[in-house]
């Protein structure tokens, strides 16, 4: 192993943080807006090929921002229209014509052969072997629902699941969510029989917060707890390729009147909110609300119908979808996906979402004012050719520059931005498994190495032109029943020579700093890029 190749142990220890005290479950559901406002960034050896070969020196300064477009085609019926090729699309940004610079029709995203026999993925973990295939996310949302109706949810995804193949189409992840936690109840399996499993072992909370009324400032917060569980899914999910159908079984978060707001808190929301639709879109995450409460005498909504009997929110070319009120439904319109409500076949409804939202094309195109943030909406409208088709997609998106939180220089006192810390605890205090980064783990003696894949990094040349990245790393123990008993966190450089392949298989391997406690029956290693914000998780048993 060449010199230049080893990494310097260049470890800045920030101290024991106390994350359970600073990031109690009251306090993060008070401070979210305010920390996600504050940004969202996106002896150790490198294992290297035999034959190094010397790459040019990535920049990370973007000269343009490609427009990434997944459409689903839909006929007068509703069915889904597979065999289209891209003479058949025409791309507009507010209103100008774009030239198509990428096309992939929906069999490019297909699952590899044999998997529909035989499970493939078993976990996030296996989501590598798929290639750019979708995958879907059921949530239950309890934090918004009446408990009435999270349970009839429940009742009606299990008929669902019964209704599917005992090897699913697509890789499924459960999750749910309420005010006082984010629950993986089962990672991504092809296995329909555990995710029955584990939809019928599960008990609905009873929704304390939405029953004393989703207004003033309960209603902010069920607003940045749910925005928060959009936040980590999307960030959990930043290393998968393809799409991620997100179904959301539940009302979503309750309308907020903008009007009614000071212009300061008015300005703070519109900025997080979309900020989140930013980074699911970023992630291409597609939001699929479904409305569990039935079919009612009437539907409250800002909206038109749609031909699902729900409704979609009016959207303007100007400002964005997010003007005058904040409804969660807008979100589903502006990631490209649909909302079903006033219907009370959930399970068939469940159904139609995940057949529609998997059979999609892939359109790219570089926009005319490529590298422009001025935090303007540009307006996207997808056209086909045959005027009897219909182009679901996301409806536009802001141009707006993100802040990256630096990392406080080596002797400085400062402690992590805001946004650092919760990002980092949001995922520590979790079980859903983020691959922004490759992290895996090994015990080795009385510590703990962590790997990591290089291709995912960010590295800058300094003045010596070696190749340089910049980590946090935190630590988490917690006993057997799941609680927390330790926490650390480490600022981290490292170092190799100019000559590495940080575009291959190559890894980091890190000591992590950090002694086992007593009564540890698990560990959890959360790495975090500083450069682009990418998170990693690895999780071992002890």
């Amino acid at each position: 192993m060449e010199t230049e190749t080893r990494l310097r142990h260049t470890k800045f220890r920030m101290g024991l943080l106390s994350f359970s005290l600073l990031f109690s479950a009251a306090l993060q559901r008070g401070a979210l807006c305010a920390l996600l406002l504050a940004g969202c960034v996106g002896g150790a050896t490198a294992q290297q090929p035999d034959q190094a070969v010397q790459m040019p020196v990535p920049t990370l300064q973007l000269n343009s921002r490609l427009v990434v477009l997944d459409v689903v085609v839909l006929d007068k019926k509703g069915r889904p229209v597979t065999n289209l090729d891209r003479s058949q699309f025409t791309v507009t940004q507010n209103k100008v014509s774009q030239e198509i610079r990428d096309f992939e029709p929906p069999s490019v995203h297909k699952m590899p052969a044999g998997s529909e026999a035989s499970p493939i993925v078993h976990g996030t973990g296996d989501l590598g072997k798929i290639g750019n295939a979708p995958v879907n996310i059921l949530v239950l949302d309890e934090l918004n629902t009446r408990w009435e109706n999270t349970t009839y949810a429940r009742m009606q995804m299990e008929r669902y699941l019964k209704s599917q193949p005992a090897v699913l189409a697509a890789p499924t992840m459960l999750v749910a969510t309420d005010e006082a936690r984010f629950t993986v109840l089962h990672d991504y399996t092809q296995t329909r029989d555990e995710l029955l499993a584990s939809v019928h072992a599960y008990t609905p909370r009873y929704p304390m917060q939405l029953m004393r009324n989703g207004s003033g400032n309960t209603g902010i917060e069920m607003f940045e707890e749910t925005l928060g569980a959009l936040t980590q899914i999307a960030e959990s999910s930043r290393g998968t390729p393809g799409r991620k159908n997100l179904l959301w079984v539940g009302t979503g978060y309750p309308s907020i009147d903008t009007t009614t707001l000071a212009f300061d808190d008015e300005d703070k929301l519109m900025a997080l909110i979309r900020r989140v639709t930013d980074q699911m879109m970023a992630s291409r995450v597609c939001l699929f609300l479904i409305d569990p409460a039935g079919v009612q005498t009437t539907v409250q909504d800002s909206g038109v119908a749609d031909g699902d009997g729900g409704f979609t929110a009016t959207l303007s070319s100007e400002v964005g979808p997010f003007e005058g009120k904040l409804d969660f439904a807008s979100i589903a319109s502006t990631t490209g996906g649909k909302i079903f409500a006033n219907r009370n076949d959930v399970d068939t409804v469940i159904g139609e979402g995940i057949r529609d939202s998997n059979a999609y094309y892939t359109l790219t195109y570089v926009p005319p004012d490529a590298g422009v943030q001025d935090g303007k909406y540009r307006q996207i409208h997808v056209v086909l050719k045959d005027p009897s088709l219909r182009a679901v997609a996301r409806s536009g998106y802001f141009a707006e520059s993100v802040p990256v939180d630096p990392i406080p220089a080596s002797g400085s006192g400062e402690k992590p931005a805001n946004t650092l810390q919760f990002d980092m605890v949001a995922a520590a205090r979790t079980r859903l498994v983020y691959n922004g980064l490759k992290v895996r783990a090994e015990r080795v003696g009385d510590g703990f190495h962590l790997f990591i894949g290089v291709k995912d990094l960010r590295w800058e040349t300094p003045t010596d032109s070696n190749l340089v990245t910049e980590l946090s790393v935190m630590t988490v123990f917690f006993n057997e029943k799941g609680k927390e008993i330790q926490s650390t966190a480490t600022e981290i450089k490292e170092k190799v020579g100019a000559s590495v392949d940080v575009h291959g298989g190559a890894e980091l391997e890190i000591k992590a700093l950090a002694e086992m406690p007593k009564g540890a029956a698990r560990v959890r290693f959360v790495v975090r890029d500083a450069a682009s914000g990418a998170l990693g998780t690895a999780d071992l048993d002890l």
